[in-house]
């Protein structure tokens, strides 16, 4: 492979998912298979550089992939702005923050320069030209969690390539059942596993955002009834398409980092 082959433009990025609408407004769109949350970006470098160095790049101390809420549209920069965006606020302890600090660390300590602003947790879903108004008044908040950490290649025209890929679990994971809405929630600890639940069902009906609670629970029937409660307070404002979350299950404990609850939703 000749010098000019190995040169890629590189970046690390978390793969994001989210229910995003149907359409879009007018604009340069980035597909929905590769939106993502920039890390650290490489620029132009020496891609056999870096994979050799990718066996000692810091690991995540975390199993499940964050979750969090979009609940704001920004244009980057603010002035004469190319990027349309949604800002996550995480709903966990900005672990992905934690971790996004190791990595840059990790990667001025082999040599790459990596911009020294505050981590900005984004997602882009658009490039200019587009009209701000219309983006504006199109967008409404909505639930999001991290799938796993790459390093892409940015290939130009909004295309992306993984590179090199460091999976997580999903924080939720819709499965059949009859008659009912079926998932199984996972989270490090029980709050966590609220804070979850509560992602799974706006992943269904994204109006939910409105009436999220803090996850201090201490047992699955707290859980339940604060979901409930949730559902009950959205089905009066909008009218919801679930009746109830049931008192079904337990928590069962599957590693030392991680729980895991079937939550069974009558619609």
């Amino acid at each position: 492979m000749s010098d000019e082959e190995d040169k890629k433009r590189l970046f690390f990025g978390a793969k994001v998912q989210a229910p995003w609408p149907l359409e879009s407004p007018k604009g340069r769109v980035i597909d929905e298979a590769t939106r993502h949350m920039t890390l650290a970006f490489l620029g132009q470098n020496s891609f056999s550089r870096i994979e050799q160095l990718l066996p000692s790049i810091p690991k995540p101390e975390f199993e499940i992939g964050p979750a969090g809420v979009g609940r704001e549209l920004v244009f980057l920069p603010p002035q004469n702005s190319r990027v349309a965006a949604i800002a996550v606020n995480w709903l966990d302890d900005a672990r992905l923050n934690i971790y996004q600090k190791a990595l840059a660390d990790w990667l001025k300590d082999n040599g790459y320069p990596i911009d020294e602003r505050p981590f900005f947790p984004h997602v882009t879903i658009a490039r200019a030209p587009f009209d701000k108004e219309e983006w504006t008044e199109q967008f409404s908040p909505l639930p999001v969690y991290v799938q796993g950490i790459h390093l892409y290649e940015s290939l130009g025209n909004l295309q992306y390539r993984s590179l090199w890929e460091c999976p997580l679990l999903s924080p939720f994971e819709e499965f059949e059942h009859t008659a009912d809405i079926a998932y199984i929630i996972r989270g490090s600890n029980v709050n966590e596993l609220h804070l979850n639940a509560q992602i799974a069902l706006a992943f269904h009906f994204p109006r939910l955002i409105d009436f999220f609670t803090p996850g201090l629970k201490d047992s699955l029937d707290e859980i339940i009834i604060a979901l409930n409660e949730m559902v009950s307070k959205a089905d009066a404002v909008y009218g919801c398409p679930f009746k109830a979350v049931s008192f079904h299950g337990e928590i069962e404990k599957k590693s030392p980092k991680r729980l895991q609850w079937e939550m069974i939703v009558d619609v």
